[in-house]
């Protein structure tokens, strides 16, 4: 460690050498001069001038009590060496507190700047909006409800056929064990990785339903771009993009020889099946109630595990209680989840037992949907309706929503009540749209001017307009 704070000293002070020459300054010590504001000089004068009083108070009080000069000197060289305060390459910060810059911090202590942002947990994350928190809870609460046993099954996914399972999934989270991971720590490969070919192979597009979603985990390299094909290939549209930022609380390595950068991040992509949007299909997703991030400490070097908080972003996400999680491990195993992998230890999986749990009974109304209060309604972020949608006064608004469970939905294109997922409530089955055109009075002129030809009323036939020259001209 002492070799490697010797190299980085020397290559810190080459640097304030070349740039001390590039600004025609005679040496490396008087680039403050050049680069720091004018307040800055003043308060690095007024410091100078107190360093040297107190430097000249303390040589005279040690010659005169011990009388040996090695000792009254005072070592400014070492003071030097030791760089704390980054202020000289970062021109025009106004600041000279070195813990300001992060970057210097993390090359000094090891610490990753994403160590210091604050409320990055499910707990506190949400103490300054006390709706999201409620609908937090209330989610959590009902997902436990709703959840089934945990399932899992050990398989070899290179050979398993994923159809007879006998399901079809609203929900499959994938997490490969990449060479990636190995090689990113520096550990040999052990034959149990997974590539993107066998990944690739994956029939997901037989167990995924209408409406579903993938989640993949990719890494942070060449695996976007495997990711993305993995996609079009399952018959996915790839929609959303979920990082993970890992921190370093527990251990703060000091940068690693020979190397510019460190990979704190990994991505997980999100595919989308069918066509599911917010505003008519509340009854099935409920979106905008976490974020795209994830701040969580990273686990051990070529380690598989993927934060926890994954399993609670999809379920606050989609209300789909089918769900498939592909390469699991025993520690991951979750209630509400069916778990396969070659990794696990043990298996509990029964085709039929498992699709008993969705079929329409008395204790289960919704099927494969998880059930929703009407407090989770009322909480949950909606999208507001469109402004070109006009209804007539007093009657319905279409907006998005699960419509609290009951009634009809509205078509315009036939004018026949339909039921479907999004279902509504209040309002005529069929609103009335009146006409003026059709009206007898001969009284409508039409809303917009028209260019080019005349438009004019022809009351002695039936179609009310008729497009030809005007009266003048014939």
């Amino acid at each position: 460690m002492d070799d490697k704070l010797q190299r980085m000293r020397e290559r810190q002070k080459k640097r304030r050498e070349a740039l001390a020459k590039q600004l025609g300054v005679g040496s490396g010590d008087q680039l403050s001069s050049v680069l720091s504001t004018k307040s800055e000089q003043a308060e690095r004068e007024a410091r100078k001038r107190l360093n040297n009083k107190t430097q000249t108070t303390t040589q005279s009080k040690v010659a005169k009590t011990a009388g040996k000069k090695e000792v009254s000197k005072i070592d400014l060289d070492s003071e030097i060496e030791v760089y704390k305060d980054s202020s000289t390459f970062l021109k025009g910060t106004q600041s000279l507190n070195p813990h300001n810059d992060y970057c210097q911090n993390y090359v000094d202590t090891g610490q990753r700047p994403q160590n210091f942002i604050r409320d990055v947990g499910l707990a506190e994350r949400f103490g300054e909006y006390p709706k999201l928190k409620d609908l937090i809870r209330l989610k959590d609460e009902m997902t436990r409800k709703s959840n089934i046993p945990p399932n899992y099954l050990h398989c070899d996914l290179n050979q398993f056929d994923l159809r007879n399972l006998g399901s079809k999934f609203d929900v499959i989270l994938i997490e490969p064990p990449l060479e990636e991971y190995k090689k990113q720590a520096g550990l040999p490969l052990t034959g149990q990785e997974t590539s993107w070919e066998d990944v690739m192979s994956l029939e997901i597009e037989e167990v995924s339903a209408q409406r579903s979603f993938v989640f993949l985990w990719c890494g942070s390299s060449d695996g976007l771009d495997y990711g993305r094909q993995c996609l079009k290939k399952w018959g996915f549209r790839r929609c959303e993009d979920i990082c993970w930022i890992k921190t370093n609380f527990k251990k703060t390595n000091k940068l690693i020889d020979e190397s510019l950068f460190v990979r704190t991040k990994e991505h997980c992509l999100m595919g989308i099946k069918g066509t599911v949007r917010r505003s008519t299909d509340g009854d099935f997703i409920h979106a905008n109630v976490d974020i795209d991030l994830i701040i969580e400490e990273e686990g051990e070097p070529g380690s598989n595990e993927k934060p926890e908080e994954m399993f609670h972003v999809i379920e606050h996400f989609c209300l789909g209680r089918r769900r498939l999680h592909l390469f699991g491990r025993d520690t991951s195993i979750r209630p509400g989840w069916l778990t396969i992998g070659p990794q696990l230890t043990k298996s509990n999986f029964d085709r039929e037992t498992y699709s008993s749990y969705f079929r329409i009974t008395e204790e289960n109304k919704t099927g494969f949907l998880s059930p929703c209060t009407d407090e989770i309604e009322r909480l949950r972020p909606k999208t507001p309706p469109p402004r070109d949608k006009k209804v007539e006064r007093g009657g319905a608004t279409i907006r998005g929503g699960r419509g609290r469970g009951t009634g009809q939905r509205n078509d315009f294109s036939s004018g026949q009540p339909q039921s479907g997922r999004d279902q509504h409530v209040a309002g005529p089955t069929t609103p009335q749209f009146h006409d003026p055109r059709e009206s007898s009075s001969g009284q409508y002129r039409g809303g917009r001017p028209h260019r080019g030809r005349k438009r004019e009323r022809d009351v002695s036939h039936d179609r009310p307009w008729r497009d030809g020259p005007s009266q003048s001209m014939r």
